[in-house]
């Protein structure tokens, strides 16, 4: 894995590349985020949110991609509006609803005036970005005073410092079960994965995903510390999908991993490499 720091320039090129790609193969939409059981549980999330806001004139969608988030919400917003910089995967946007609205446009710098929106969603985005901070700083702006951002599926530091651990710590030594070895794979070696099994060149994609590339993920209190000093009011992070919790949701059922789940959560911070991603709850 490429340790070297991408300008955004390159950084956007390479979005724009691998999405593109992504999008035309068909593959994009075989993401594990779409899988109905994920669907289901940002649902969950979005209506839980979304119970606390003042109004729900209009929401932003950062990195709308194919439409996850506008799927998921367009019932709940009277306008639902889309940023994103890859025309190949907007045009798989659903319009049919009437009230999506799609930009393109960078994240740092959107077209719309300060206090425009009452909610804003990032998912599976951040780390897509050279500096999550800047774009921090345009969601505050474009936010209505109370106003949310949810910004989700981020990968968690350090998770991704502990699978680097057990691939250093088991070089042949100590067996590597299926789950960790797959895990090793999607967090160190994914440019690798997709070259090999989708001919994408491996180093744009990298490039495509600077903060989990280059930073190894996000440090949930930096990440809040910053949120504070832009000025957001409430600045929440909340631990998501432990470390073979699909397998067990599959294999066993919905219950036992929800009784884990909730452990895991009691036993914060000490469990925080056991999540593979962050979840953030900012309002201004």
């Amino acid at each position: 894995m490429s340790q070297t720091a991408v300008s955004r320039d390159e950084a956007i090129k390479a979005n724009i590349y691998v999405h593109a790609f992504l999008a035309n193969a068909g593959e994009y939409n075989k993401s594990p985020h779409f899988r109905p059981e994920n669907q289901e549980k940002v649902r969950n999330i979005l209506l839980r949110l979304t119970a606390e806001c003042r109004e729900k004139k209009r929401v932003i969608d950062f990195g709308c991609g194919t439409g996850f988030m506008i799927n998921l919400m367009r019932d709940l917003f009277d306008e639902v509006h889309g940023i994103d910089i890859t025309q190949d995967m907007m045009k798989q946007v659903d319009l049919s609803s009437g009230n999506v609205t799609l930009h393109e446009s960078i994240a740092e710098s959107t077209p719309f005036a300060a206090e425009m929106f009452d909610f804003a969603t990032a998912y599976s985005f951040m780390d897509h970005l050279v500096d999550y901070r800047v774009f921090l700083q345009e969601a505050y702006r474009v936010l209505k005073q109370g106003g949310t951002l949810y910004s989700d599926l981020n990968p968690n530091r350090d998770f991704i410092m502990a699978i680097a651990g057990v691939e250093k710590l088991a070089s042949g030594v100590l067996p590597v079960t299926p789950i960790v070895s797959r895990e090793i794979q999607g967090a160190l070696h994914n440019g690798e994965h997709y070259q090999e099994h989708y001919g994408m060149n491996a180093e744009l994609l990298e490039q495509a995903e600077p903060i989990k590339t280059h930073d190894k993920g996000f440090c949930a209190v930096e990440v809040l510390e910053t949120a504070r000093d832009i000025g957001f009011s409430s600045c929440r992070v909340e631990f998501e999908w432990f470390l073979g919790q699909a397998k067990v949701m599959h294999e066993q059922s919905h219950a036992d991993a929800g009784t884990i789940e909730r452990y895991l959560n009691a036993i914060l911070p000490v469990s925080s490499y056991l999540f593979k991603y962050l979840r953030f709850i900012l309002i201004k």
